[in-house]
């Protein structure tokens, strides 16, 4: 069976980051796809430097063996996302949905 990898970037949201494991495990478990979930933390006061973290995150799936990878940001949920295998890592997110309330 192949294996995913979710490389999310992450710094100092850990409300988000509960909402999103338990989401992504959820969606991913009923479709029948084995995955890592890769959180790849930034700890420094600097900017945040997504594009570092992915670079981890993308070592870290090799590490662990995963066939493929996404690229998936803490605050996109999946609603209608389609996870299949790809060649390369790619961000899936195509469009958002909201609630219409503003944060």
């Amino acid at each position: 069976m192949e294996k995913l990898g979710v490389i999310v970037p992450y710094r100092d949201r850990p409300e988000q980051l509960e909402i999103f494991r338990k989401h992504i495990s959820e969606y991913l478990y009923k479709r029948g796809i084995h995955h890592e979930i890769i959180v790849v933390e930034q700890l420094d006061d600097r900017p945040f430097n997504r594009g570092m973290l992915l670079n981890w995150g993308f070592r870290k799936a090799e590490w662990a063996n995963c066939d493929y990878v996404v690229f998936h940001d803490i605050d996109l949920l999946p609603i209608d996302i389609d996870y299949s295998k790809s060649e390369f890592p790619i961000q899936l997110v195509t469009e958002i949905e909201t609630d219409g309330t503003e944060d």
